[in-house]
């Protein structure tokens, strides 16, 4: 048995900010993090440039060798929590031992969502969510080989580029009409369609695995709605993720769709119990209501928020952006915010440039609430800014699409404001900066 002043579970963004958070606060108090995996922190975002080959194991990691050890934290790797009682503020491994703790922080990510496809579960599939499944998939996919990809979200169609990468000849099925439908428009997701079907990719869209039928070996055959067949010697499950949140909910810990509801401390309802990242909902800055937004650098900044809070320098959680900056086979994609609103109350630009690139702006009356760029993304963080600041764009909203945009198209006075602004944040950053050295 074992008491400490904090408890964390899980070991990704959230909760190697939440650590760093606590020790600015409190140097002293006991911290122990609890992670399932044996690995030290690491990136997720990296695991496909790991299978693609463009980076090795070194690159993966995010801290020091000794970040635990520097921050005065013991460390468990393989430490599987399987309760938690916030009763008697208890938590339980899977080994039997039983940890106490004053404060704890829900951090454990989230897991595949595996759809009720016939023949599946009777059928060797790997997920793509960790460097685990990195490693199995570097072990099979070798030489000629066939792939088949469900789902061409973030996390299929990063998963086809890397097969692609290693040589094999990959066909992606997606339900929807298009590829990466929740994160692009129509015509970012025609743009980046054409560039990896140029690339050799095979995406088959608006149709869905019905059966898969496993041959003698790993590979097998799935059967299309429509018919057709495909024939493969891997395939990859990766029809969405879901929060982590069974043992939010086995401790009674209320949830909002799936995910731990927080306030703007990032406590849960149940006292001393915290929660962030991708396990958590919480203040999307853009719809002004909780949301699960399961991407890393909201992860990072819920987590440290937490861990002030946690160690009790109280300070609200202003709320995060959806952001994305990813590449397929080098064209780039940046957005931010609301890309695809849901209804015709916001207004949209868009505009397509002579160098082939692309922007594509929403509006919720004067002020900017979304952002998509692909191609030519050098500059836009202007627009990211002007979302996350809630700056009104009244008297230059329709110089947004201009493609040399930037502060000359502002007032005067509005371009003294943004710059004492980025001035101050630069500060901040560079001060964090320093407390970490």
């Amino acid at each position: 048995m074992g008491h400490y002043r904090y408890a964390i579970i899980g070991n990704s963004a959230a909760a190697i900010h939440a650590c760093e958070a606590i020790r600015e606060v409190d140097p002293n108090g006991s911290v122990a993090v609890f992670s399932e995996e044996r690995y030290r922190c690491y990136s997720r975002p990296l695991i496909s440039y790991l299978l693609a080959g463009k980076i090795g194991a070194a690159g993966m990691y995010l801290r020091r060798p000794d970040f635990y050890r520097f921050l005065e934290i013991d460390f468990f790797p393989g430490g599987k929590v399987i309760s938690v009682d916030p009763a008697k503020k208890a938590l339980k491994l899977s080994s039997g031992r039983i940890v106490y703790w004053d404060r704890l922080l829900l951090s454990t990510g989230f897991e595949p969502f595996i759809p009720s496809v016939e023949g599946l579960s009777s059928t060797k599939y790997f997920t793509f969510t960790n460097w685990d499944d990195a490693k199995k998939l570097m072990r099979v996919a070798r030489g000629p080989f066939r792939a088949l990809v469900m789902g061409a979200g973030l996390i299929g169609m990063k998963a086809a580029e890397a097969l692609h990468a290693r040589g094999g000849r990959v066909v992606v099925v997606e339900k929807a009409e298009r590829i990466l439908p929740a994160a692009l428009d129509p015509v970012a997701s025609s743009m980046v369609a054409e560039r990896c079907r140029a690339e050799g990719l095979d995406l088959i869209t608006g149709c869905t695995v019905v059966q898969v039928r496993q041959d003698s070996g790993t590979g097998g055959v799935a059967v299309l709605e429509d018919g057709s067949e495909v024939e493969f010697d891997l395939l990859v499950v990766a029809a969405g993720v879901k929060p982590r949140s069974e043992l939010a909910v086995e401790a009674g810990i209320p949830c909002l769709g799936g995910a731990v509801r927080v306030d703007l401390h990032q406590r849960t309802a149940v006292p001393d119990v915290f929660a962030a990242g991708d396990v958590s909902a919480a203040l999307d800055k853009v719809i002004g209501g909780p949301q699960v937004n399961a991407l890393w650098p909201i992860a990072a900044l819920q987590g440290r928020f937490a861990g002030l809070n946690m160690a009790g320098r109280v300070c609200s959680y202003p709320g995060g952006i959806p952001m994305n900056s990813v590449e397929f086979f080098g064209l780039p994609v940046l957005s931010a915010g609301l890309v695809n609103p849901p209804d015709g109350r916001y207004r949209v630009l868009s505009r397509h440039y002579e160098d082939g690139s692309y922007r594509r702006l929403v509006l919720d009356g004067d002020r900017l609430v979304g952002m998509m760029v692909v191609g030519a993304v050098e500059g836009a963080g202007i627009f990211t800014s002007l979302i996350r600041e809630g700056v009104s764009v009244r008297g230059f909203a329709r110089s947004l699409t201009e493609a040399d945009f930037g502060y000359a198209h502002m007032s005067r006075s509005l371009r003294k404001r943004r710059f004492e602004a980025e001035l101050l944040r630069g500060k901040q950053v560079l001060g964090f900066r320093k407390e970490r050295i």
